[in-house]
């Protein structure tokens, strides 16, 4: 039985079509089989995984199980590294393996490549760690009940699913307005029992339309003892937000810096783009009530669960 084309090549060939080359031209450029290239891609869009499947039982080699910890500290500090990559490093420190005895020692140790969660380097400020840290701190003197989340968003008559299907080796090509389109600024507010405190106006935001949504819209549906969260956004701090919302007998508090990961309405965002993606509105009457549509698909208990999965 022939042998399996390496595994360096391969990941050199999924890199070049999740570069943006078709897996044709990324066959051509390595020299494989226009097949091997959509299998291999395939198996990595659907598994994560790039080493071809083994012939018989894996057998744990005891010299790289000797080196784990420095393995797993190096992935653990550059969680991007590629295997190729990882394998060179390890040279340099007199540790001979190879990208499939990489792949199967992360196997062994149940850590898969995936899509990762960005975040901002900030967050890594000496300052901006106190910050963060502190709000956890506070976070277990909450009441979730009691929070009140607002953020904004935008949403435009150009959004489009960006997955589609075509043949194998061939781009799918989707259409959306290019140049010529609207945008409409949502702003809302998540409590653990829905999305409330909703608005839409054209055009970004600014601190009068905020002062604004706060007063008109915001303060008729807050509750005594209510706090509300909001980010550091300048538009956020202009003069007169914080004295309505503490005359409705509720408190304001700002979130650290570069913390968005503290606002789960940015998950209620996420699935409010999604629905709009599949409405493809393309006016923006059409966008405005697919928005309005949209609001009707969060239900209490996946608000509950976007707050408690911030930490609340």
């Amino acid at each position: 039985m022939p042998s399996a084309l390496s595994v360096d090549l391969r990941e050199r060939v999924i890199e070049a079509v999740e570069a943006g080359s078709s897996r044709r031209q990324a066959a051509e450029r390595f020299g494989v089989g226009k097949a091997s290239a959509i299998r291999w891609h395939a198996r990595f869009r659907d598994a994560g995984e790039i080493v071809p499947k083994p012939a018989g039982g894996d057998r744990s080699p005891p010299a790289i199980e000797a080196h784990a910890e420095t393995i797993l500290e190096i992935c653990r500090e550059h969680p991007q590294i590629f295997l190729r990559e990882l394998r060179d490093r390890l040279a340099e420190q007199g540790v001979r393996t190879s990208t499939s005895g990489l792949w199967r020692f992360f196997g062994r140790h149940g850590i898969t490549r995936k899509k990762g969660a960005l975040h901002a380097d900030e967050q890594q400020r000496e300052d901006v760690r106190a910050a963060r840290d502190a709000w956890l701190d506070g976070q277990l003197d909450l009441d979730p009940d009691s929070l009140v989340f607002i953020d904004e968003t935008a949403a435009a008559t150009n959004m489009v699913r960006p997955y589609g299907r075509s043949p194998r080796g061939e781009r799918c090509r989707i259409s959306a307005p290019h140049g010529h389109y609207k945008t409409t600024t949502v702003t809302a507010a998540l409590r653990t029992n829905g999305l409330v405190a909703t608005t839409l106006f054209d055009g970004a935001t600014n601190g009068e339309r905020f002062l604004a949504y706060v007063t008109d819209t915001l303060v008729p549906v807050l509750k005594r003892g209510d706090t509300v969260i909001l980010d550091n956004l300048s538009v956020h701090k202009v003069a007169g937000v914080r004295k309505a919302i503490e005359a409705a007998g509720a408190r304001l508090l700002y979130l650290p810096a570069y913390s968005p990961d503290f606002n789960p309405i940015e998950q209620a965002f996420a699935k409010l783009k999604a629905l709009l993606r599949t409405a493809a509105a393309r006016t923006v009457p059409d966008l405005r009530a697919a928005i309005q549509e949209a609001f009707k698909a969060f239900r209490p208990h996946e608000c509950r669960n976007y707050v408690a999965a911030a930490g609340y």
